[in-house]
């Protein structure tokens, strides 16, 4: 059966049966597979596809149970074939590209991690030294009387504020990176952003 008749023949059986723009859509669906097959191909793709009046039951099958479009079929022939032959051209591009990508990503996550982690040692480090500064102003108590006592143990108490606002700092600015680091690979791979 050629090409023109079967979708004749499809387009009349489901005419009335659906809506016109479904109607469009499933017959520019077959006329592409016939279309893909060349004019040698359409005698093998309809006895793949069967008698117009099957294919029609199996359209409406198929939409009436899954409300869905009609039933895809492998579409054989060149199409794959330049598929994998673009593939295989685009190779030697497209990997060193993924590499670079993939090496950016990385440097920018050890970049965060180690200024993550320099906030927090720096945090860490200035309550210790706040302490160490607190303590060590009570044996000054003697020596230098209560204005230095009460001097040295502010600023203990303020370095170790600090301390601990450098170690929140961190941990916010942690989180900060992670999400940004998430967004940038969500982009780079061509993925919607979710919103948190």
């Amino acid at each position: 059966m050629e090409k023109q008749e079967y979708m004749a023949q499809l387009r009349a059986l489901l005419t009335g049966r659906m809506a016109p723009a479904e109607l469009e859509r499933v017959t520019a669906y077959y006329e592409e597979y016939f279309d893909e097959a060349g004019p040698q191909g359409a005698q093998r793709v309809a006895e793949e596809l069967g008698a117009p009046a099957e294919l029609v039951q199996n359209i409406m099958g198929r939409n009436r149970v899954q409300g869905g479009p009609p039933p895809v079929r492998e579409k054989r022939g060149i199409g794959g074939l330049w598929t994998a032959v673009l593939a295989l051209c685009a190779a030697p591009i497209a990997l060193p590209l993924l590499a670079a990508g993939l090496a950016v990503v990385a440097c920018l996550a050890v970049a965060a991690l180690c200024l993550v982690l320099g906030v927090c040692l720096a945090g860490g480090a200035c309550v210790a030294v706040g302490v160490y500064v607190g303590v060590h102003s009570f044996t000054l108590l003697f020596s230098g009387g209560m204005s230095t006592l009460m001097f040295y143990s502010g600023v203990g108490m303020l370095t170790a504020g600090i301390g601990l606002l450098l170690i929140a700092g961190g941990v916010i600015l942690a989180g900060l990176c992670c999400r940004g680091i998430a967004a940038l690979i969500r982009r780079s791979i061509g993925g919607k952003e979710v919103r948190a």
